[in-house]
C-alpha cells in the first residue's frame, strides 16, 4: 500500500500572502499551487499580448504581401513572378516560426 508523505513547511506572513496572490492569479487553491510548484522546476507566466504580438505582426506582413500580390496581378506587373516567389518564401518562414514558437511555449 502506498503512503503519502507529508512535509511541514512554514511561511512568513508576507511569503504566504505572495503564495495566495500567485495561486489566485492562476485560479488555484494555495495547496495545489504549492504542490505544483514543488514538482516542477519553473513556471512561466506570460501576458496574452506578449504571446500574440509576434503572431499578429507576422499575419499583418502576410496580409500586406497578399494585397501587393493582388495589385501586381491586376496590373500585369513584370514583378508578379518574383512577388509570388516572395509569398512562397514568406509562407515557409511563417510555418517554421509557428513550429518553433509553439515548441517554445510548450516547453515553458
Amino acid at each position: 500500500m502506498k503512503r503519502t508523505k507529508r512535509k511541514l513547511v512554514i511561511f512568513s506572513r508576507s511569503q504566504w500572502e505572495r503564495v495566495c496572490k500567485c495561486a489566485k492569479a492562476l485560479k488555484m487553491k494555495p495547496a495545489t499551487y504549492l504542490r505544483n510548484m514543488s514538482l516542477h522546476k519553473e513556471w512561466k507566466c506570460y501576458q496574452g499580448e506578449d504571446i500574440c504580438f509576434p503572431l499578429k505582426i507576422i499575419n499583418h506582413i502576410g496580409t500586406d504581401i497578399n494585397m501587393i500580390l493582388k495589385v501586381a496581378e491586376n496590373t500585369n506587373s513584370e514583378h508578379f513572378p518574383k512577388l509570388r516567389e516572395l509569398k512562397k518564401r514568406f509562407e515557409d518562414y511563417r510555418s517554421i516560426f509557428y513550429r518553433y514558437y509553439s515548441q517554445l511555449l510548450n516547453d515553458a
